[in-house]
């Protein structure tokens, strides 16, 4: 199993190697992207129909779901906020109109307080070095009755891999996720008026370790906290990450890879 991380001190995430590893990825991350995009359209759809009057997609990747923002909300201002210069230029490329696209930290949030209506954001605050800072600027960037929308990983997601890891050697090959117990023990304190949490658990096949491994690279996903990238060198090792991956090998001889997804849906 992933291990778990049990305190709130800060984590000690290289967020330039972070960027970079989306950045080398943007221009083809759509190409690998499906998970992200039904998780995505699960969230959009828990949407309210009201008038916002500033939106913010936070970790907004290629645009995908700030397009479809700025079509649910043509008379809003919409903010585009990535880690990743790459990520926004392919933002740009779209002609988005009514949208400004601003690069930063979701840790060091630059937003003035009371001021979005909606913040949407999808599978990126699993990204934050502190992720009770990180909400509660969130909260602050709220107006009264604004609403937050988010999904993140959970402890368990990549845990084949993880476990095919270990039959390799020890080091962390991929990184740890927050428990659900956890997550709300950050998110219940900030007072929402309104708060709702709910989870799934998502399950996409591959038929070799291969395409495992490309999958993450190409949605970026592939940087480990405090650790070198996903890398394989040489078919012996090859052949172990293999042999460690058997017992998730389903029964249409496919490699199982799990994740565990958190729905955060809160009011101010």
């Amino acid at each position: 199993m992933n291990s778990k991380i049990i305190t709130n001190k800060p984590l000690d995430i290289n967020k330039q190697a972070v960027e970079a590893s989306f950045s080398k990825a943007a221009a083809h991350y759509d190409q690998f992207a499906q998970l992200q995009r039904d998780i995505g359209q699960k969230l959009l759809e828990g949407l309210s129909a009201v008038k916002p009057t500033n939106v913010l997609d936070l970790g907004c990747g290629t645009g995908y779901f700030s397009e479809k923002l700025a079509d649910y909300y043509p008379h809003s201002e919409l903010t585009c906020f990535d880690l990743s210069s790459a990520m926004l230029d392919q933002v740009k490329k779209k002609q988005l109109v009514q949208v400004s696209c601003l690069q930063g930290d979701i840790d060091k949030l630059p937003f003035q307080k009371n001021f979005f209506d909606l913040i949407f954001s999808n599978l990126v605050v699993q990204w934050s070095a502190d992720l009770g800072r990180c909400l509660k600027q969130l909260k602050e960037s709220l107006t009264t009755g604004g609403q937050l929308h988010i999904t993140t990983l959970l402890d368990g997601s990549l845990n084949e891999l993880t476990q095919a890891w270990q039959s390799v050697d020890r080091h962390p090959h991929t990184n740890s996720f927050l428990s659900l117990a956890f997550i709300k023990e950050l998110v219940t304190p900030l007072g929402f008026q309104s708060l709702k949490i709910t989870t799934e658990t998502r399950t996409l096949e591959y038929k070799n370790v291969i395409e495992v491994m490309r999958a993450l690279k190409g949605i970026g996903a592939n940087h480990v906290h405090g650790h070198q990238r996903l890398k394989l060198h040489g078919r012996e090792l090859l052949k172990q990450l293999e042999q460690g991956y058997l017992p998730f090998v389903n029964t249409r001889g496919l490699l199982n890879l799990t994740y565990q997804v958190c729905y955060i849906e809160a009011v101010k």
